[in-house]
């Protein structure tokens, strides 16, 4: 059976008072706020959750029962707690081109985690026959770990690049065909694998959306990215431009990071 409760016509300042908690207010200041009312569970003091601070979360809305809880949070049972943190846009090996956790503030990618790199035909970045970095070449798919510094992976771990102003550096975790250990993205003219990391060039970007998926498109200050030569069709290298708002897209999916032989 239903129990009705009727509402007291007035409430005594002292009673507001024992009834007031945070982000809540007493019916005799419901004028004074932009407010929703409503009433606690098991309690007849209607009360008012300014939506401006907080979320009201209905238990009972026909009765107008419910819970006030501050912005951030979330309802476990009748009690506010604070949200967990937002699920990964991607995961590794999921396939799916990262995408920024808060757009206009990182570019989604993370220092010390590693990627593949697609281009917008389809193909990935790897290597020519040698050490060239190539779109469709005879070496594929090169594991690129974001580094902080140049020979530092493990600085900011975690943490993603900022959208304005971030950089990084391209450990290559195929390396020099013909030599050993990782290699740097960096050189000059046709971008190659450098052996040491001294001569890594430093890599930014900029949020890109093409067909629907995030892209972070690189350059390399002071200068932008381009391809520097005519290749078969399908087919691209990586060079650095003159122009800083040239620069080269890039869908960048998750993988698990290699170790070194």
């Amino acid at each position: 059976m239903k129990v009705s409760f009727l509402l007291p016509l007035a409430i005594s300042a002292a009673a507001a008072a024992a009834v007031a908690d945070s982000g809540v207010v007493a019916v005799d200041s419901i004028a004074k706020r932009d407010c929703v009312n409503y009433f606690p569970p098991l309690s007849i003091v209607q009360k008012c959750c300014d939506q401006a601070l907080n979320t009201l979360f209905w238990i009972d809305e026909p009765l107008k029962t419910g819970v006030c809880c501050a912005l951030g949070s979330i309802l476990s049972g009748l009690t506010c707690v604070p949200a967990p943190p937002p699920a990964k846009n991607a995961t590794i090996c999921s396939g799916e081109p990262v995408c920024p956790h808060q757009s206009g503030k990182d570019l989604g990618i993370e220092y010390g985690h590693c990627y593949v790199l697609k281009g917008l035909s389809g193909l990935y970045l790897g290597h020519d026959y040698g050490t060239k970095y190539e779109i469709m070449g005879e070496n594929p798919g090169v594991v690129f770990r974001v580094c902080a510094a140049k020979g530092d992976c493990a600085t900011n771990a975690d943490t993603p690049v900022a959208a304005l102003n971030g950089t990084w550096y391209l450990q290559d975790q195929f390396g020099d065909p013909n030599g050993s250990g990782f290699g740097w993205l960096g050189g000059s003219g046709d971008l190659s694998v450098q052996a040491n990391s001294a001569d890594a060039l430093v890599v930014a970007g900029s949020s890109n959306c093409y067909g629907g998926k995030c892209a972070v498109c690189i350059r390399f200050p002071p200068g932008g990215a381009h391809a520097p030569c005519p290749l078969n069709p399908g087919q691209s290298h990586l060079g650095i431009a003159a122009n800083p708002n040239s620069c080269q897209p890039f869908y960048w999916e998750e993988v698990a990071c290699r170790s070194e032989q």
